[in-house]
């Protein structure tokens, strides 16, 4: 598992989430589409519009006093980024447990409540935890892929393809390292680029760092998970396109500004959010905060209420139990466990049940998927094999887009139960903490999802 660690920095801003939410019934009943996007986005934004008012008003009390240096709104989740003055930390977080609608405050720095009376280690400076589910080796360059990966085949996705399953007219939204959109197999699938050839990253990319550097790669990670879903020759549905955010760049609300941004993509100077334009399904490989914390709860509530798919990585912790990485732990997602090209269990590959909520657990994994030693895309037309659950989250997720690419109809249940009754069973019989549901199997999904929709 690789980690990401940041330089010591001033005292960490506070994460103050607001309990009001939306009421999604009617939007929950609304096939998938742009429709329920916006239908979805307009209910969250307006929730967030009425009730943060209150806590506008304290937060520039609490400026105007010197206790805070700054602050900005997040939509998704209905949130507060407020920064405290030096040595103000635990006296602001205080003002803000106090008030009336304030579901919880946490740390920016890892994640993590702060507890009764604002007191919490992470308010202090000190190095970011999260990090990519990657087994943490060289990454081993290869020559250009002549055959499809191995685990192209494995989830059965070629047979998929010839029954029109392949991806197309869905979008991919990648939360990673971002990605290199120049590369030969992913190229012509980043929905940025133009017919002319030239690229726009509005409602395309999103760095939360603000760099200004255009679409790009921050490491090789991105470009690796994204060819394994869509690249030619290296991806399971070949024919769907992409956007890509940098979710990891900074503290926790870059990522939470990421799954924002997937809800209603934006121009690249961040205004005009258009929630028409947001992807069918998001894929995350990495892990950030506890795996008993509830942080990105209403992210992943949010999208799914907009018929946005979210999938996970499970983590790198195995074998021990216990073990899914955060936010795998949700039922609001599909969590990916890792197996190798003889369909068997990675020993890295994290095992479930995820301690969540607290005090109970949530089982987990949901599925296994290839994850070990997969060929991909690297930038600079390169490639390369890495092993981990990040490379299961992109198998999974192109899973999914061949399925709803045929069956767009498919409510999440419906999907769910598609993919369960197509999943190879491994390991002991039934559901279990190492495979979840079992291996991924694009044909007997497509199958048991005709059979659902009565078109079998």
């Amino acid at each position: 598992m690789t980690m990401l660690a940041t330089a010591a920095a001033p005292p960490t801003a506070l994460l103050v989430k607001l309990a009001a939410r939306p009421d999604f019934t009617t939007v929950n009943a609304m096939p998938r589409g742009a429709e329920r996007k916006q239908a979805a986005y307009t209910a969250i934004a307006a929730t967030a519009a009425s009730s943060q008012a209150p806590f506008i008003a304290l937060a520039e009390q609490l400026k105007a006093s010197g206790a805070v240096t700054g602050y900005e709104t997040l939509v998704s989740p209905n949130m507060l980024v407020v920064t405290p003055a030096a040595g103000k930390a635990q006296a602001v977080a205080q003002a803000f447990q106090g008030a009336q609608g304030v579901k919880a405050v946490y740390s920016n720095r890892d994640g993590m409540k702060v507890g009764a009376g604002g007191v919490l280690a992470g308010l202090t400076p000190g190095a970011s935890t999260k990090g990519f589910d990657v087994v943490d080796e060289p990454v081993v360059e290869v020559a250009p892929p002549t055959t499809h990966p191995y685990g192209v085949d494995l989830v059965g996705a070629p047979a998929a393809w010839a029954q029109g399953a392949d991806g197309h007219g869905l979008v991919f939204g990648s939360i990673d390292t971002g990605a290199d959109v120049t590369h030969e197999a992913i190229a012509a699938k980043y929905r940025g680029r133009q017919a002319d050839g030239t690229l726009s990253d509005d409602y395309n990319f999103f760095d939360p760092s603000k760099t200004g550097a255009g679409a790009h790669d921050s490491d090789q990670h991105g470009t690796h998970t994204i060819g394994t879903v869509l690249g030619d020759g290296t991806g399971v549905a070949p024919k769907a396109t992409f956007i890509s955010a940098i979710g990891l760049a900074g503290n926790v609300d870059s990522t939470l500004k990421s799954l924002q941004w997937m809800l209603a993509p934006t121009k690249v100077d961040g205004s005009a959010p258009d929630p028409t334009k947001a992807p069918d399904v998001v894929g995350m490989s990495w892990w950030t905060g506890s795996p008993k914390e509830d942080l990105f709860l209403e992210n992943l509530q949010d999208l799914r209420a907009a018929g946005i798919e979210p999938v996970k990585s499970a983590g790198n912790n195995g074998p021990a139990a216990q073990s899914i990485s955060s936010p795998g732990q949700y039922p609001e997602l599909l969590a990916a466990a890792a197996v190798d090209a003889g369909g068997n269990a990675a020993s890295f590959s994290s095992r479930g049940p995820a301690p969540y909520p607290a005090g109970s657990t949530t089982p987990k994994p949901d599925f296994a998927a290839p994850g070990v030693d997969v060929i991909s895309s690297l930038p600079g037309n390169k490639y390369g094999k890495m092993s981990g659950t990040s490379m299961a989250q992109p198998h999974l997720s192109g899973v999914i887009l061949d399925v709803l690419s045929k069956y767009p109809q498919l409510t999440h249940d419906q999907l769910n139960e598609a993919l369960k009754a197509g999943a190879v069973d491994k390991g002991a019989a039934g559901f279990d903490p190492v495979y979840g549901n079992g291996l991924v199997n694009l044909p007997a999904t497509l199958a048991a999802a005709a059979k659902l929709l009565g078109q079998a």
